[in-house]
């Protein structure tokens, strides 16, 4: 998941819906309530968690082993279920994959050496603490040396280089060019819960070299206990495969208007975390076998628009697919890291916005995640009814299965949805954050909850169908209480900003401005549609 933008710390995440705003939830559309209904049903939890337990298994970065066995298990799902319009075209070009066999990494002091790092096989915990891009090493014992001595002038030819911060730059100033053989770095975000998970390590890349490096993502435990250290012992076993496309799997259920607009699903496969992003796919392999089932079993008319269902390398596929589609596409459905159980993360689900005014003017109650905020302008803001009826699908969901911890967020960028947004399409992603553990060897299975998602399944799932149903009466439902809520808060917002002396009216007029002419696209939007 994404690319690290400029994080903004916030506070407050934890807690209901804040779309809601204090005043009574607006109704629901019937119609919206009975797909949430119907979607939330008909979807597997079980077979949702199966399938990312199984993605777990296996180290999944760009065409390797691991990645296309998950694509496979994915095909097979879908094929079983009853999938015919069912493909696995290859997108992108060639390049080299990289698996991981087994690693060591052990600290040599003088009663001998202490394991720090250790995996015999892809599925243990500590797979993702092995760079990816290492080659095989050893078994060797070797000298370790410290950052703060080669930026010194020390020599690190033949050495082990033990430093902080992201493996990319660090490898191009303490390894490209000094003779080092590796890189063993302490790399892990304010973010992340130190305290709470002392053993965990980022998973991480090597930038692409010539001659053979390794390199180690270390744990907070593992980095104190180098201090001191001058040996290290290493070994490092990995599979190189031969050039390779980056497979994905397209499915495929067809409207009645075949020259409509497809509603496109996407989930990446890449990233060897179960919520990120096993639990994507899994969920969206569930979400795909019921709203088939639904739609072929009568439960629902069938829509107008196809549905297409992506699964493959993050933004590359997206990308790459929307170069030529074999079929028109009027909007993105992006599944990221939507299977956190709220009770053990602690992070409330997410609907990210497409670029609307709140991702350029920040008004309560609004909130960035620690993620950050991207740069938006104004002129990028095109109004559409796509962010309002996620969240009316999300309060329909709500409804159907009690309080569930949600909200939306300005837009962030950086996954699934962005090659959409970048075409002119809307787009929307649905992940969790603050995951304390994001990235990390501890993002495993024992984190992933099949109610959570079976809520964003339904969630996706009831709005897909309203869309590709061309339901304009709902959708329109959808966004009218949202305009008048939306238009509420920025008037408070802004009253709090001008009592504090934090913004002028001059501003805050041009915000409302902003957010009026977002909506009045978005109602023509959905007239357009």
């Amino acid at each position: 998941m994404r690319a690290l933008l400029v994080m903004v710390l916030v506070a407050g995440c934890a807690g209901a819906s804040h779309e809601v705003r204090g005043d009574p939830a607006p109704a629901t559309p019937p119609r919206l309530a009975e797909r949430a209904r119907v979607t939330f049903e008909r979807f597997d939890p079980e077979r949702a968690l199966a399938v990312v337990a199984y993605a777990d298994r296996h180290f999944r970065v760009r065409g390797n082993e691991g990645y296309v066995k998950t694509l496979e298990r994915v095909r097979d799902e879908l094929r079983d279920a009853g999938f015919d319009a069912l493909t696995m075209p290859a997108l992108g070009s060639a390049q080299p994959t990289w698996t991981p066999r087994a690693a060591r990494l052990s600290a040599i002091g003088p009663d001998g050496p202490r394991d720090l790092v250790r995996f015999d096989t892809e599925r243990d915990v500590d797979r993702a603490a092995l760079l990816v891009l290492s080659d095989a090493f050893g078994p060797a014992e070797v000298e370790l040396v410290t950052a703060e001595a080669v930026r010194g002038g020390a020599d690190a030819t033949g050495r082990v280089v033990l430093a902080q911060g992201n493996p990319r730059p660090l490898y191009r100033e303490l390894i490209a060019n000094t003779g080092a053989i590796g890189l063993l770095t302490l790399n892990l975000e304010p973010y992340h819960d130190v305290e709470g998970h002392p053993d965990m390590a980022q998973f991480g890349y090597l930038p692409e070299h010539e001659r053979p490096v390794f390199g180690f993502s270390l744990s907070p435990r593992d980095f104190e206990a180098l201090r001191g250290v001058t040996r290290v012992s290493v070994q490092v076993e990995v599979a190189i495969g031969d050039p390779a496309p980056a497979l994905a799997v397209e499915a495929r259920i067809p409207g009645a208007d075949p020259t409509a607009g497809a509603i496109v699903f996407v989930a990446h496969v890449d990233e060897p975390g179960a919520n990120d992003n096993g639990s994507g796919v899994g969920a969206l392999t569930a979400l795909a076998i019921a709203l088939r089932s639904a739609i072929e079993e009568g439960a629902v008319p069938r829509p107008r628009r196809t549905m297409v269902f992506l699964w493959g390398q993050e933004m590359e596929v997206s990308r790459r697919w929307l170069a030529s589609p074999p079929v028109p596409v009027a909007a993105g459905l992006v599944m990221d890291m939507v299977g956190e159980d709220p009770e053990v993360v602690g992070a409330p689900f997410l609907i990210e916005r497409m670029p609307d005014p709140g991702a350029v003017w920040l008004r309560a109650p609004d909130e960035h995640t620690e993620w950050g905020a991207s740069e938006v302008t104004e002129d990028q803001l095109h109004g559409h009814f796509l962010n309002d009826l996620m969240s009316a699908s999300a309060r329909a969901v709500e409804q159907l299965d009690g309080p569930w911890r949600w909200r939306s967020n300005p837009y962030e960028g950086g996954s699934d949805h962005q090659p959409f947004l970048d075409r002119g399409l809307p787009a929307i992603l649905g992940w969790h954050f603050t995951d304390r553990v994001y990235h990390t060897t501890a993002d495993r299975m024992d984190r992933v909850s099949g109610p959570e998602m079976r809520r964003v399944a339904a969630t996706f799932g009831a709005a897909a169908l309203t869309m590709a149903s061309d339901d304009t009466a709902a959708l329109t439902a959808a966004l009218e209480p949202a305009r008048e809520a939306r238009l509420r808060d920025v008037d408070a917002a802004s009253a709090a900003l001008l009592e504090a002396g934090q913004s002028d009216r001059a501003t805050e007029a041009r915000v409302r401005a902003a957010w009026e002419r977002w909506y009045e696209e978005a109602r023509a939007s959905i007239q357009a549609w």
